[in-house]
């Protein structure tokens, strides 16, 4: 991996772009690029950036930590998520998170005060480093409340919003709206060669160079350096032992698994997951309920 422009698909390098004062303005793009015009919403001219941390509603759970959460100078609350890989509960996850949004806007409890059950609109955002299984294949799927049989708007308290980052265009000629260019300058930010190089850049002090500005690891202080080498050694790791689980099913024979399409020899993610879950003494049930696979299944090929 290159350490010369660090990674904004990584933890450390989205938060560094998009979660912090100086990478406000950034912020603003995005969801501009994102939100405006699909969801009706007014152009965002300025945010607060809220805590990313949340106590449990249980104080016995852990706290719920969000990578960006922000409230818009229109009074929409929007959780940004950047997520590099899925699971079986990922969209219930991303739900709750919104939900969890919504029931922090409770003033029953506080003293001296009506509340008329007034809210404002939650919008979440998953950014996808992956092609989620359980929604439609397009490279960015809106979720809302909607009448079934007229298809009106019921209301915008709570939105959804998947961006599947590997259906995005992998060429710059591909890209012809400000979304595109966005998600492709994320996704090939670690192959900039120089600052004079940068994909879409019309000069300095815009968009594109100041996201490539802030992604050098040079312009790193020492305790950011240690944050991203961090994670770039578990990102290592976890590709190295995804590699020996996947030597170690075709070994065990699960080629039978492999997907419908793919090239001969290929293995179906979702085995080589319950391969590694089977050595961990994972129960089949439990293998099942994180994979989405049969029980059944299971049992002849594990």
């Amino acid at each position: 991996m290159n350490k010369d422009f660090i990674s904004p698909l990584s933890d450390f390098g989205f938060y560094n772009l998009y979660g912090t004062e100086q990478g406000k303005e950034n912020l603003i793009e995005l969801l501009n690029a994102i939100l405006h015009e699909r969801l009706g919403y007014e152009r965002i001219v300025d945010l607060k950036l809220n805590p990313t941390e949340n106590k449990g509603l249980n104080p016995e759970r852990k706290t719920t930590r969000y990578d960006v959460h922000c409230i818009t100078d229109g009074g929409h609350r929007i959780i940004v998520e950047m997520q590099n890989n899925w699971h079986n509960n990922f969209d219930n996850r991303i739900f709750y998170y919104g939900v969890e949004a919504i029931n922090r806007q409770d003033k029953r409890l506080e003293s001296n005060k009506v509340w008329d059950f007034s809210l404002d609109p939650v919008v979440t955002i998953a950014m996808c480093n992956f092609k989620n299984k359980k929604s439609p294949d397009r490279a960015i799927n809106y979720y809302t409340f909607r009448e079934e049989e007229t298809n009106e708007l019921y209301g915008n308290q709570l939105s959804l919003v998947f961006l599947h980052l590997p259906a995005f265009p992998d060429t710059e000629e591909e890209c012809d709206t400000i979304l595109k260019k966005i998600i492709y300058s994320m996704k090939n930010m670690e192959s900039i060669q120089t600052m004079e190089k940068i994909p879409f850049s019309t000069g300095e002090g815009d968009f594109f160079s100041r996201i490539a500005e802030r992604s050098r690891y040079s312009a790193l202080d020492e305790d950011e350096r240690l944050a991203y080498d961090r994670w770039l050694k578990h990102e290592n790791d976890r590709l190295l032992e995804l590699e020996y689980v996947r030597r170690e099913a075709i070994e065990k024979g699960l080629e039978e698994g492999r997907a419908e399409g793919r090239a001969e020899g290929a293995i179906e993610e979702d085995w080589i997951i319950a391969y590694k879950l089977k050595n961990k003494g994972m129960t089949l049930q439990e293998i099942s309920d994180i994979t989405g696979l049969n029980i059944r299944d299971l049992k002849s090929k594990l």
